[in-house]
């Protein structure tokens, strides 16, 4: 379980030149193996919460990512691009986010703390 320092950082943008990620909706998101992700299809972006819903197309029909806000390592808007700080097949083994209600968007930031945190992917490679 990740801590609530963690938890915090993980949910918030950290670039100085981030005016808003509701700017990036319609940006192509790309992983850190440099592969395309999905276009963003809409933003949340309050103080304690951000990240952005991606529509990913065929290569995960049917399904969103929600990319919390805390794992943009770069936005280029020349290249309407933002870049993500995992891979593609990390994103995709992701919990999913389908948050019709408070309580299921609370329990999708659990899930993603968890999950996203930094030492959470060495925990799972560990025997």
């Amino acid at each position: 379980m990740s801590d609530t320092s963690t938890t915090a950082l993980l949910w918030q943008a950290g670039l100085q030149v981030t005016p808003g990620l509701g700017t990036l909706v319609g940006h192509t998101v790309r992983s850190s193996d440099d592969r395309r992700v999905g276009t963003v299809l809409r933003t949340v972006d309050h103080p304690e919460v951000g990240l952005l819903v991606v529509n990913t197309g065929p290569w995960i029909f049917g399904r969103l990512l929600a990319v919390p806000a805390g794992l943009i390592s770069g936005i280029d808007d020349d290249a309407h691009t933002v870049r993500v700080s995992c891979d593609r097949a990390r994103l995709k083994r992701g919990p999913s986010y389908r948050a019709e209600t408070p309580e299921a968007f609370e329990n999708y930031r659990t899930r993603a703390a968890d999950y996203f945190a930094p030492d959470a992917e060495a925990d799972r490679l560990t025997p």
